[in-house]
């Protein structure tokens, strides 16, 4: 395929186990959505060849990140800011993925490292007869691309069940990051025996407590004002739509407080219009894609309150999303859906505060018990930035990770035959 590049193919021995490590995006776009990747690959490099598979990125490519591995770089280059060149570069992707699938078979990889369950795609990998581990199940793709209504969600839990009953077949080993994720999974149709519950990590240095009264003042907060702050890439199917019926009626009975919404992509043309329809331009402001994770660390610092929400839905149950951990990071009052996943990381009052899922009225009390019990906010504050460490620990990832992929190489024959131009002896 024309395009193709595979770069530092010195790095492919063709003496230890070889692993493919897949994924839409390069390695500089999946560390920002996965902290613990640099770790892991410096420790799959001690023991494995590894193969990174993706697109090119906007994002200056980083050599330390890149040291050690082979990289098969695919034609494309996808802007995760923009949701429009995210959805075509997708579609480029999955018509690149039948050349992708002999190009890696042809290499004899020991194991296949689905990173993103994208639709179809693991079962595609499955297939070669590889061993594989599927990662990230928390982003039920079915349901992100499905689920706008009831009949959407419906045929996207089919279409889910009937994708696990192929990795089932040929016994994939699936990743889930919390013990509600792995019933969530097992009630999907994942068979127990084959799940392998690996927590997922927080980016150190990334988010953190800092004076961000500057942001404020652009923002147009006062310090009168109570601002309550989300943020992440937005989509209804995490509850955004939810949110904004609620801030309607809440700004009525607090018409001082703020709602910011950090993020942008995906939804965001659809919530601007939404905010325009609910009367809300002065109640809730909006900062779009910001351009680094340091940007919107410096706008959480700028609110009071920070939110983890999601709403009651199969594909949200049991997930740990990443604006949680990056909340709890930032040392400002958490709150969160107390759905199963979320709730097995704060505990009520102790890290954060939960409130109970769709629930309105429990929505609302949680936020005035928070902005009114300043000094027990600040505790559990400082309580959710020590829960960071205990339960998001990179090197018990790493480990684990580990012991997942020695237990899929045992299932091979190993590296033999294999060389770095994918032509076997």
């Amino acid at each position: 395929m024309r395009g193709v590049r595979l770069l530092h193919p010195e790095n492919l021995s063709g003496r230890r186990p070889l692993v493919v490590y897949l994924h839409r995006y390069p390695p500089e776009d999946e560390r920002l959505q996965f902290s613990g990747m640099p770790l892991l690959l410096r420790r799959m490099l001690e023991h494995y060849d590894v193969l990174y598979v993706g697109m090119q990125g906007v994002l200056p490519v980083d050599p330390e990140l890149r040291k050690g591995l082979a990289i098969l770089e695919l034609p494309g280059r996808v802007d995760r800011r923009s949701g429009f060149d995210k959805l075509a570069k997708l579609g480029w992707y999955y018509l690149q993925m039948p050349w992708i699938r002999r190009r890696i078979t042809a290499l004899k990889p020991s194991v296949i490292m689905c990173r993103e369950p994208l639709p179809l795609i693991p079962a595609w990998m499955c297939g070669t007869g590889v061993p594989a581990m599927i990662a990230s199940v928390s982003d039920h793709w079915w349901a992100i691309l499905l689920g706008w209504n009831s009949p959407g969600r419906w045929l996207a839990r089919r279409l889910e069940q009937r994708e696990i009953a192929r990795w089932n077949r040929w016994n994939a080993l699936v990743v889930p990051n919390t013990e509600a994720e792995r019933q969530v999974m097992e009630r999907h149709g994942v068979r127990p025996e084959n799940l392998r519950l690996i927590n997922t990590t927080s980016p150190e240095g990334m988010f953190f407590p800092c004076e961000a009264s500057g942001i404020r003042r652009e923002l147009g907060f006062g310090p009168e004002r109570i601002v309550v702050a989300t943020h992440g890439t937005i989509r209804p199917g995490k509850g955004y739509d939810q949110l904004l019926d609620w801030w309607k009626a809440l700004s009525s009975e607090h018409p001082d407080w703020r709602l910011l919404v950090i993020g942008g992509a995906g939804g965001e043309a659809w919530m601007r219009r939404k905010i325009r329809r609910l009367g809300l331009k002065e109640s809730v402001r909006m900062t779009g894609w910001l351009p680094t994770q340091e940007a919107v660390n410096l706008h959480l610092n700028a609110a009071d309150i920070l939110l983890a929400i999601r709403r009651k839905s199969d594909d949200n149950e049991g997930i740990v999303p990443s604006v949680l951990y990056h909340n709890l990071a930032v040392g400002k009052p958490t709150v969160a859906t107390g759905l199963p996943g979320m709730a097995e990381i704060v505990r009520d009052r102790v890290d954060g505060f939960l409130f109970e899922p769709d629930s309105y009225a429990s929505f609302k009390n949680t936020l005035e018990y928070v902005a009114g019990h300043p000094a027990e906010a600040a505790q559990a504050s400082e309580s959710g930035k020590r829960r960071v460490a205990e339960c998001f620990d990179p090197e018990a990832c790493a480990r684990a990770h580990l012991a997942v992929l020695g237990e899929l190489c045992a299932r091979g024959s190993g590296p033999p035959g294999r060389s770095v131009t994918g032509e076997g002896s």
